[in-house]
């Protein structure tokens, strides 16, 4: 034997279900448990709560930097390699050019292979910093996963200003001459 059919089509069984839902949504219970679902989506939809003291307050950057800031990365071997830590590269000499200039050398020679060594030593940099900024991330994410985030915000907001502080030194050293960065000219 078996149960009697409802419902005879689908057409009725979703007619039926929707009159169903309607009259739920307005009862007290259909409209508490819709303000939850409300809330729950609003939640997710802005995320996390954010902390009170927010970088969004901080000065606008300058235009050379964004700019700057937008070139490509390079896609040698040698920046790859800078990124992942390869053995491969000697970075000995490398943290004398981690200072700003001038640079304790005798001015370069203008000739191919000087031009290829620039070229060069831009690639490594490039990935030497990419390489220490993903440590410092994983090190914010650590300290983020078992402190407070307004630690990690007050550091945040020091190395950035440390950052902008060094951009604008040689930002204002550097202005009205024209360099070349990486192959790249800049301005």
């Amino acid at each position: 034997m078996g149960r009697r059919a409802k419902y005879f089509t689908l057409e009725e069984k979703n007619a039926a279900l929707r009159k169903q839902k309607a009259s739920y949504s307005r009862t007290e219970w259909g409209r508490a448990a819709r303000q939850i679902q409300n809330a729950r989506a609003k939640a997710k939809l802005r995320g996390r709560k954010r902390t009170t003291g927010s970088l969004s307050n901080a000065k606008p950057l300058p235009q050379s930097l964004i700019t700057l800031a937008a070139l490509p990365l390079p896609n040698s071997s040698l920046f790859h390699q800078a990124c992942s830590g390869s053995e491969l590269i000697d970075e000995s000499d490398v943290l004398q050019w981690e200072k700003p200039p001038p640079y304790d050398s005798p001015p370069p020679p203008n000739s191919p292979d000087e031009d290829r060594f620039t070229r060069n030593l831009a690639d490594v940099m490039h990935g030497r910093q990419y390489r220490l900024e993903n440590e410092t991330r994983a090190r914010y994410a650590q300290i983020f996963a078992t402190a407070n985030a307004e630690v990690i915000l007050q550091d945040i907001q020091a190395a950035e200003r440390t950052l902008l502080g060094k951009w604008n030194e040689l930002n204002d050293g550097r202005q009205g001459k024209s360099s070349t960065i990486g192959g790249r000219q800049t301005q």
